[in-house]
């Protein structure tokens, strides 16, 4: 399959050339990919925006003297609000928000008792992007134990019930001053004091031992609910240094451990898909496919050809399209065929199903595999057309490999069952005029600045096996039966021999797809054949360069996905030392 996917233009990576004696290619970084680099995880730290007051539209450097402004000028302590409310970071960030969006009174905002007003989730969307104040550290830097009082007041609730208890003189005092209250007298009714006693009710006694209990228990869950935070805080502030770090020197050497590649599935909702999938609703791609001969013949050979292995197999099609795989297993013997399609090219599949009177064989069904409910637990036979530009391009095989682990039965195979990806060396002199040297003269006019984006976007056409002036290499070799998502992702070291005294204008890639079956089918994209859909993909590099026959080129090539797109891909391209960087989207 092939189709447009869109990506973010600011995760583009730049074109860059890393040789010491190299010029850095026009709008790119002259920077080197460090060894195993891992293409997907920069990240760029901008300087921070001034943060405005909360009060008022004054403007300061810092978070720090921000609030130090609040608290000086508009009398906001947030040292008091925090011990007095048990603030969390969370609860602080729902504040500042909540302050910059209500616009309260300082003063306001210092008599309130509880944190209420900011609760709602509402408030955890920042009012102003990139706002300084919500990267304050509120944890370290407002140590509750930095102040002794409370603007001279210090409340603990379970002091005074000890002193109540413990201290008779005292409550004595405090309640002969407080009953010329209203409220407070009918307390000291019910109380009488001789000496150093006091007498109450048992009620009384009761009520009161009551209440300090309950308090006691509710500031031990406080407690415990603080020290929860409190971790859960320093893991995170854990991770965000290691991420952190990991963009500058690191001090030990660089970890060959892999990350985690996330399936398309996780990565990208189905609303978030939608534009994906819509491109397979219109009939143009179906046409532009299914007239690929070589890609459709070689599918019906590998199904119809092997009557033995479909024979009353149960199939499952993934992404079945107009249905075409799914007849074509149905024509060879399977017992059942079931097609799975998230685009609304189902509605097509399923008249043309029913036209050539298959209905009772082939069931389709709408939906994203991986959360679609499927007529049978187990099928003997997944067949699908998941392939993309440069092999990868979509991350359809995701769905694949996912369908393969829930559904496969044992013994089962999915077809293809290995797909290959093979570089090779190009001069294509007009082609490279045409695209590249087309911006140094312009109508008489200069435009270099636009030869690094179409340098760093890989490109696919169609190369004549004429200009190609090297073996091809292989780079990745994957069996369908038993890789894995992570293994979508590669590092690969290779060489090319140069067949003629040339200029080098790019290195080409295509990808070779195998039916390992009693009656075996394959197809390639390359160049040596006849053209498919796929075409071919092209790096081009930044300068043409010279190279003589027999000469021997190292090369390597990293591949993985883009961050902020699942279904993209970033490559990294090294030929003698210097390396450059492409997207292929």
């Amino acid at each position: 399959m092939s189709g447009d996917s869109d990506s973010d233009d600011c995760d583009m990576p730049g074109l860059v050339s890393n040789g010491t004696d190299g010029v850095p290619a026009p709008g790119g970084a002259g920077a080197a990919l460090d060894e195993e680099e891992d293409l997907g995880e920069e990240m760029y730290v901008d300087s921070l925006a001034p943060s405005v007051d909360l009060f008022s539209a004054k403007k300061f450097k810092t978070a720090e003297d921000c609030l130090e402004h609040c608290k000086e000028v508009h009398g906001l302590d947030l040292a008091v609000l925090k011990r007095r409310l048990s603030m969390d970071t969370f609860s602080y960030i729902r504040f500042v928000n909540y302050v910059r969006s209500e616009s309260p009174s300082p003063g306001f905002v210092m008599s309130l008792s509880s944190g209420a007003k900011w609760g709602d989730l509402k408030f955890m969307k920042p009012v102003i992007p990139d706002d300084p104040l919500l990267m304050f550290n509120f944890e370290e830097e407002l140590d509750p134990q930095d102040e002794e009082e409370e603007n001279g007041f210090e409340i603990d609730i379970s002091r005074e019930l000890n002193d109540e208890i413990a201290n008779p003189r005292n409550f004595h005092n405090q309640l002969s001053t407080a009953s010329t209250n209203s409220e407070d007298s009918c307390i000291a009714s019910n109380v009488t004091f001789e000496e150093d006693l006091v007498k109450m009710s048992l009620d009384k006694f009761n009520d009161l031992k009551k209440q300090f209990d309950a308090m006691s228990l509710e500031l031990r869950e406080k407690d415990n609910e603080l020290k929860a935070v409190f971790e859960d805080m320093t893991k995170m502030k854990g991770v965000a240094q290691t991420l952190f770090n990991s963009g500058g020197e690191a001090e030990k050497p660089f970890s060959k451990t892999k990350h985690k590649v996330v399936p398309v599935s996780e990565a990208r909702t189905v609303e978030e898909d939608h534009s994906y999938f819509q491109s397979y609703a219109h009939y143009s791609i179906h046409h532009e496919m299914l007239s690929d001969s070589v890609r459709t013949s070689s599918y019906r050979d590998a199904l119809v050809k092997n009557p033995e292995r479909l024979r009353d197999a149960l199939v499952l099609d993934i992404g079945c399209g107009t249905g075409i795989l799914s007849m074509f297993a149905a024509e060879a013997g399977a017992k059942a065929v079931v097609g799975v399609d998230c685009s609304d090219i189902i509605y097509q599949a399923m008249d043309i199903v029913r036209e050539n009177k298959m209905d009772d064989r082939v069931k389709l069904v709408k939906g994203r595999l991986e959360e679609t409910e499927l007529p049978y637990d187990k099928f003997d036979i997944i067949v699908s057309e998941w392939m993309g530009y440069f092999l990868l391009f979509e991350g359809m095989l995701d769905s694949v490999l996912a369908a393969r682990d829930k559904y496969l039965a044992p013994g089962g195979m999915v077809l293809p069952n290995r797909c290959t990806i093979e570089l090779c060396a190009i001069s294509d002199h007009e082609r490279y005029d045409s695209l590249v040297g087309f911006w140094s003269d312009v109508y008489g006019y200069k435009m270099s600045c636009m030869r690094g984006p179409i340098l760093a976007d890989a490109s696919v056409e169609v190369i004549p096996k004429d200009l190609v002036v090297s073996n091809s290499a292989n780079v990745l070799d994957l069996n369908i039966n038993t890789c894995t998502v992570a293994d979508t992702e590669f590092s690969s070291n290779f060489d090319l021999k140069i067949t003629k005294d040339c200029e080098l204008t790019g290195i080409l890639g295509y990808f070779d797809t195998f039916f390992d079956l009693p009656v075996p089918a394959m197809f390639s994209t390359g160049p040596q054949v006849k053209p498919t859909h796929w075409k071919q993909t092209v790096f081009y590099l930044p300068e043409k360069l010279p190279v003589k026959k027999n000469e021997t080129i190292p090369c390597k090539m990293v591949c993985k996905r883009m961050k902020t797109d699942a279904r993209a891909l970033k490559v990294s391209l090294t030929l003698d030392d210097k390396t450059y960087r492409y997207t292929v989207d």
